[in-house]
């Protein structure tokens, strides 16, 4: 990924002011657009904003959104508009659409007029919480597919071991993919790195095998 990119954040709701602050917070280059007034206002003292209604392809002109790299749809109050507006986007060549879907069938037709990324916020922030919640994880990430990234403690049957002699990933399918010990670096996996009790692992693998790694 570039080290800058432009980003036209279209909703400032809470999911898309949450976006649009924290890419802003990462010196991306922002323009946040909502057709609401009173959101655009309570936004504009923090990141570039613009009022404007977005499913109006002459606003997608005004805007020169086809200069963005990457935009994203976080318009959740109407499935009419967040199609509409995606389907505006992707004629103007934004091919990089990231979309909050509200429904099943909403993130259907999203996918089918060409939007890249899916997100179901709800459901998405509804797993993560409850696989964090479960005290498993330190931290939990759903990768597409049947894999996952979670951050846990070294459990206790694996400290003192490198993580060759204790072959991971020949065992149990997981791979260590970095170790972080309290008060050090993080470093990446390798066979002679030694396990500790405070170590904080970053694993990958499908769910069945991480659960399956942590019971020993």
């Amino acid at each position: 990924m570039p080290e800058n990119r432009s980003v036209l954040v279209v909703g400032l709701g809470r999911f898309g002011s949450a976006v649009a602050t924290t890419l802003d917070a990462l010196g991306q280059d922002v323009l946040a657009v909502d057709k609401d007034p009173e959101l655009v206002n309570r936004w504009s003292s923090q990141i570039p904003t613009v009022q404007a209604d977005m499913t109006d392809v002459l606003a997608i002109e005004q805007l020169n959104a086809s200069d963005f790299d990457t935009a994203v749809v976080a318009i959740g109050d109407s499935v009419e508009a967040s199609v509409i507006t995606a389907g505006n986007l992707l004629d103007a060549g934004i091919s990089d659409i990231w979309a909050k879907s509200v429904s099943k069938e909403h993130a259907r037709i999203l996918q089918r007029i060409g939007a890249r990324h899916i997100i179901n916020a709800e459901t998405d922030a509804g797993k993560r919480v409850g696989h964090l919640v479960s005290g498993n994880y330190l931290d939990y990430i759903e990768l597409e597919g049947a894999y996952s990234v979670v951050k846990i403690h070294t459990p206790p049957q694996f400290v003192g071991y490198t993580i060759g002699e204790a072959k991971i990933h020949d065992r149990y399918g997981v791979t260590i993919v970095g170790v972080k010990s309290p008060g050090h670096e993080f470093q990446y996996a390798s066979n002679d790195l030694q396990l500790k009790r405070n170590d904080e692992l970053i694993i990958m693998g499908k769910q069945d095998q991480i659960d399956h790694f942590i019971r020993g």
